[in-house]
């Protein structure tokens, strides 16, 4: 009887694991492929995948700010001179012809080659002592070689006025080829050193001449003008 009790147990227990076994299967299984579930799951995985896409993103900004970066590092800076096409009309009508300005040599300086060299002076005067005396950079009397010139090189040496104030000249090199080199003279007071830069656009260059100039309606100014060999007019200016 005893025996019979105890087998009878045995089954029961059976066959409960055997029913919640089967129960805990139907539910993971219902659990897992519920719509609601798949959607959740998916959502994840697009969530992560999305994670990614951003990261591939990020670098890709990164990488166009690199290339940015590179395009700022690029040399841009100011050019010293810039020239202005000056129209056949306009050149007849309003720009004069003038003589260089003696005061340049009297007041400022004086250019000259030697040897192979062209060298320019900041000759002593009221005017220079002025413009220098906050500065111990420059010595007036002393020669300055101009960097980026040689003395065979050069045609012609011009030295003149442009704008409405005269606060430092302009001096430009016409060289042998017909193209035109500027000096920063307002660079080279502050530094004392004196550099010759090409002047883009400009070639066939036969002269440079000062001029003044009175446009309609307009106070006028000084501008010094390169003109070429088919007559073609610019106005060179120096940029601030």
């Amino acid at each position: 009887m005893k025996k019979n009790i105890l087998s009878f147990l045995i089954l029961v227990l059976i066959l409960l694991i055997c029913v919640g076994g089967i129960y805990i299967i139907k539910y993971y299984n219902t659990e897992t492929n519920h719509p609601s579930k798949i959607a959740e799951n998916n959502n994840i995985i697009s969530n992560e995948t999305n994670t990614i896409n951003d990261e591939n993103v990020i670098v890709q900004d990164n990488n166009n700010n690199s290339s940015n970066n590179n395009v700022l590092n690029v040399d841009t800076s100011k050019k010293k001179f810039e020239i202005v096409k000056v129209k056949e009309n306009d050149f007849k009508n309003n720009y004069e012809i003038e003589k260089p300005f003696e005061i340049i040599s009297k007041d400022y300086l004086s250019i000259e080659k030697e040897d192979n060299n062209v060298v320019i002076i900041l000759v002593e005067s009221t005017q220079n002592k002025e413009l220098l005396k906050n500065n111990k950079n420059v010595i007036l009397n002393k020669k300055y070689t101009i960097e980026n010139v040689s003395a065979e090189e050069v045609n012609k040496i011009f030295c003149g006025g442009e704008g409405q104030d005269l606060m430092y000249p302009v001096v430009y090199l016409l060289l042998n080829d017909g193209t035109v080199k500027g000096i920063d003279i307002e660079d080279g007071y502050n530094t004392g050193k004196f550099k010759a830069e090409i002047i883009s656009g400009l070639e066939n260059v036969q002269k440079i001449e000062q001029t003044s100039v009175t446009p309609p309606d307009d106070s006028g100014y000084e501008a010094v003008v390169a003109i070429t060999k088919d007559e073609t007019v610019y106005e060179i200016r120096k940029v601030d």
